[in-house]
Parts: structure tokens; C-alpha cells; sequence
């Protein structure tokens, strides 16, 4: 009877595992740029869990605690001391870049340019992009009102273009004024109208 039990909550307990890893690898990998760093964000998010057990209204907000707790334990770890002294995604050899895989996603260049975005406009655009969730559902995953997410996806999309036309953060005063909207053709979102 207390084996039974013990195994059902082990089995409780990784049920989160199981259904989020995923979705949580992704966006720990679009924030630390390395497989080995996303692990350790992932891992160190159950671990969290695991010693906190919270209690969720329901599976969204369970779903969204995850990855709040992912993207800050990625904050944390960018700002850390030891993060700063160690070479950056951007100070690797162009030629050395096709060694570099996407897990769970296919190649897409266009996630390498948002990634190496500032965190505060890649979280957004990476969930809303890549992860398909909508601008309310960002605002509460990443504690901001609508309206900061929004102008996050604009300013976003905006270093994107420039960087794309104009090279890294160049041209800001030649394409300065041009708005871009949230949806693309047939009203469908379309990442690459954007820019």
C-alpha cells in the first residue's frame, strides 16, 4: 500500500517532466545558446520544482510557471560572473557555426538573429514566433503588461530588419519610422513579412 503510493507520486511528480521538456529545452537553448547550458536550465528548473511543489490552477498556468522559471534561471546565469568570463555564442568562427544543430526544430537561420538579440526582445519574439503563443499569454508568462510585450515584438522585429539590411544595429536612422504589424498575409502570423 505505501509502495503503491510512493510510486504514484514519483509518477505525479514526472508527469510535468514528460509533457514540458520539450517547449522548455527550446526556449532554455534560444536563451543559453548551447545544448550542454539548456540542460543544466532545464534540469535546474524540475529541480525547483521539485523542492517547491506549487500548486497550479491548471495546466496553462502550470505550463507558464515553467517557462517564467526557465527564462529567469536563464537571466540568472547570463548575468552571472562566470557567464561573462566564458566565450560567447557571438565570438564563435562563422565556419565553426554548422556544428551547431537546432534540437527539436529544424534549421532555420532566421532563430540565430533573434537569438542573438538582446534577452528582453528574443523571449518575446521566440514565443510568439517560434512557440506560436499570442501577446496576452506572453505578457503573463514574462510578468508584463500587453503593451510592453508589443513594443518588445516592434523594437524586435525592428533591430532584426536593420540588422539584416544594414548589417549589426547600422541604418537605425535610414529605416527609422516604419511599423510592421503582428500579422502577416491572410492574417496569419508570418515572421518573415516583417522584415
Amino acid at each position: 500500500m505505501v509502495s503503491d503510493m510512493l510510486i504514484n507520486e514519483e509518477r505525479e511528480m514526472a508527469e510535468p517532466f514528460a509533457k514540458y521538456r520539450d517547449i522548455l529545452y527550446r526556449v532554455a537553448f534560444s536563451n543559453m545558446k548551447n545544448k550542454a547550458d539548456a540542460e543544466d536550465v532545464v534540469q535546474e528548473a524540475f529541480c525547483r520544482y521539485l523542492k517547491v511543489r506549487p500548486v497550479f490552477a491548471d495546466e496553462n498556468h502550470e505550463k507558464n510557471w515553467f517557462i517564467r522559471v526557465v527564462i529567469n534561471i536563464c537571466y540568472d546565469i547570463r548575468k552571472s560572473a562566470w557567464f561573462s568570463r566564458t566565450v560567447g555564442f557571438d565570438e564563435v568562427p562563422e565556419w565553426e557555426m554548422g556544428h551547431f544543430s537546432l534540437p527539436f526544430m529544424q534549421e532555420d537561420d532566421m532563430l540565430w538573429q533573434v537569438m542573438e538579440l538582446a534577452a528582453a526582445y528574443s523571449n518575446p519574439l521566440y514565443l510568439f514566433y517560434y512557440e506560436d503563443y499570442s501577446v496576452r499569454e506572453i505578457a503573463q508568462i514574462m510578468e508584463l503588461e500587453e503593451g510592453t510585450v508589443k513594443t518588445r515584438l516592434r523594437r524586435g522585429r525592428q533591430m532584426l530588419k536593420e540588422r539584416l539590411l544594414f548589417g549589426k544595429g547600422e541604418g537605425k536612422q535610414k529605416e527609422k519610422g516604419k511599423k510592421t504589424g503582428d500579422r502577416g498575409r491572410n492574417g496569419k502570423k508570418d515572421f518573415t513579412d516583417k522584415i
